[in-house]
């Protein structure tokens, strides 16, 4: 497994790295750590000898930024290694994060990001930065927002609540291998839901005088959607159980992201596990808008997980 991890000095990223170090990871898995640095975070720039100096003060502003970036990586690297035997490589890129990262991600084949991210601000919102949102919604595979104290759950520290949502359809098979690789000393208690929405093609025919002639028809769809979710819900619990892991299932109905936004609120969430389609037809499916706004507004770490361009996780 090839694993890549956007790292900084910031308190989300280096959460990152906590929850690399606190994981045991597939033998033989290679790690990579990128770092992309940006001229606007370089000291004031004053040319000492005119205009014609631009270049040299320029120059030495990288220079300075990549080796100190290099420092960084490599005092990291050495943390990682000290309690997870893997191979590491370093990489300092310079240019926008998002674009660097998912260069990154297509020139190593990798198959999953770690990406540290903000939790819920003081006004119940969660404004997901550009690069989280890029990655998510361009990568080709599995990515995972940290957020809060996640490495405190594989570490062992406080017992770990994930939401595992599906949408019914075969991608939960990747969400519950990706799920296999917490290691936990306490088994997390795990909630399998799927939301049952209302059919939208039939909203329109409830206008009008012809309104209850189909309502016979929704309640029957709707009752048929439950059924095949249930069923569903029992397949993937039975899957979570054979990882050893405490298991329930909802069945809740109405919006799909909000409802899983309010359980994960409810239970006090530590993660969120919620599939994407990946490729089909040898093309990346873009990223659909209930993933979207779970990552947006989730008051927890969220971890999507896509299957490999042959339909497998890689």
């Amino acid at each position: 497994m090839k694993i890549l991890v956007a790292v900084d000095p910031s308190e989300h990223a280096l959460e990152a790295i906590r929850f690399v170090k606190s994981v045991d990871w597939p033998k033989e898995s290679e790690l990579y750590l990128i770092h992309v640095i940006e001229m606007k975070h370089a000291s004031s720039l004053i040319p000492s000898d005119g205009p014609s100096s631009w270049d040299i003060v320029i120059s030495e502003a990288r220079g300075k930024l990549v080796a100190e970036a290099k420092g960084f990586l490599e005092r990291t690297k050495k943390e990682i290694v000290a309690e997870r035997p893997l191979a590491i490589s370093s990489l300092v890129m310079e240019g926008l994060p998002g674009a660097e990262i998912l260069q990154a991600v297509k020139d190593y084949q990798i198959d999953l990001v770690l990406l540290g991210t903000r939790g819920l601000s003081n006004v119940k919102r969660f404004l997901l930065g550009s690069t989280s949102d890029w990655v998510m919604r361009e990568a080709p595979c599995s990515v995972l927002l940290v957020r809060d104290k996640l490495s405190q759950v594989t570490m062992g520290e406080k017992s770990a609540k994930i939401i595992l949502a599906t949408d019914g359809s075969s991608n939960a098979l990747s969400t519950v291998q990706m799920l296999g690789l917490l290691t936990c000393k306490t088994p997390p208690k795990v909630t399998v839901t799927h939301v049952v929405g209302r059919p939208a093609y039939l909203e329109g025919w409830h206008w009008g005088t012809v309104k209850g002639a189909f309502t016979p028809l929704a309640e029957q769809l709707l009752e048929k959607a439950q059924a095949e979710g249930a069923n569903h819900l029992e397949e993937i619990s039975q899957r979570v159980k054979a990882l050893g892991m405490k298991v329930d299932t909802m069945l809740p109905k109405g919006d799909p992201a909000e409802e899983i936004v309010k359980i994960a609120e409810r239970s006090k969430a530590t993660l969120i596990m919620v599939g994407s389609k990946g490729f089909m037809g040898g093309k990346l499916v873009p990223l659909g808008g209930v993933v979207r706004k779970i990552a947006r507004y989730a008051p927890c770490s969220v971890w999507l997980t896509r299957p490999g361009k042959s339909g497998k996780e890689g």
